[in-house]
């Protein structure tokens, strides 16, 4: 053990070496189910999304020059990025930047209940509204959950997802396991995996999706043994089982931060 990682408790260690493990497609961590929005929670989440989708523009991941559009949009993808700097929600210019500084949610005075769930998720990299339109989808990429500080620290920027409209043919696949996300429940998302998006009902899919810096305060709010972000309660930590498998040949990738030799010895980050 190294002294980056001597101050982690046994069982958060083994969440931080499961998300690795994945990242790098060996056994571990690809889908966490971890907290529960009671009903009234995700109404309310919910009836703020569609009123701030009724008063803001999203970007587009299919436009040319959309930091996602390398993903290989199809249909209508729609993206509202609510952490930034400019209070635009298709500014997407900063949501990547591993930064936790200079970004904030803009629209709380209208959104009480998106700001209080905001304002008590430490460490944010960003909050996204994603939306996917019926039979929309995102290709197979990679990315990497497994990330380097500017300290030089080796650590995690963890995914997140928050399900508020949802049907059962809408999938994620998560290096070849096919997943179904149900709605008020929060999971974490192992985007180091290979991974592709899907939407096959006949409605909207609507997530609500943020990226943290498993940073300490960050890694007690979202596993304990902190309190639970707001409006969220505590489930029994558990493995989401896929629900298919799903062959995947080929796909999208961005080169690595960091080389799984160098991945050995991982903690938490410091904020930056």
């Amino acid at each position: 053990m190294t002294a980056h990682e001597d101050d982690v408790d046994q069982g958060l260690r083994e969440i931080l070496h499961g998300i690795r493990d994945a990242n790098y497609h060996r056994p571990g961590i690809r889908c966490l189910r971890l907290l529960e929005a009671g009903p009234d929670t995700a109404a309310s989440l919910a009836a703020e999304v569609a009123l701030l989708r009724s008063r803001q523009r999203p970007s587009l991941a299919g436009a040319p020059g959309h930091v996602t559009a390398w993903t290989g949009p199809r249909g209508r993808v729609e993206q509202y990025s609510l952490l930034n700097a400019s209070g635009r929600c298709d500014d997407f210019s900063r949501d990547h930047d591993l930064s936790c500084f200079g970004k904030r949610f803009h629209h709380g005075a209208h959104h009480p209940a998106l700001a209080a769930l905001i304002g008590s998720l430490p460490h944010l990299v960003n909050f996204r509204v994603n939306v996917l339109g019926p039979g929309a989808s995102l290709s197979p990429h990679e990315e990497h959950s497994v990330v380097r500080a500017r300290s030089g620290e080796v650590g995690i920027r963890a995914r997140f997802h928050l399900p508020l409209t949802t049907h059962p043919a809408a999938t994620l696949t998560l290096d070849g396991d096919v997943h179904h996300l149900a709605a008020g429940s929060v999971y974490l998302v192992n985007h180091g995996c290979v991974h592709a998006a899907e939407n096959g009902g006949p409605a909207e899919r609507v997530h609500l999706v943020w990226d943290m810096l498993l940073t300490a305060d960050a890694a007690a709010a979202v596993f304990g043994p902190g309190p639970a972000p707001a409006g969220l309660t505590r489930t029994r930590r558990r493995t989401q089982p896929p629900v298919g498998r799903r062959t995947v040949t080929g796909w999208e990738r961005i080169a690595p931060q960091v080389r799984e030799a160098e991945a050995r010895s991982i903690g938490l980050l410091a904020v930056q």
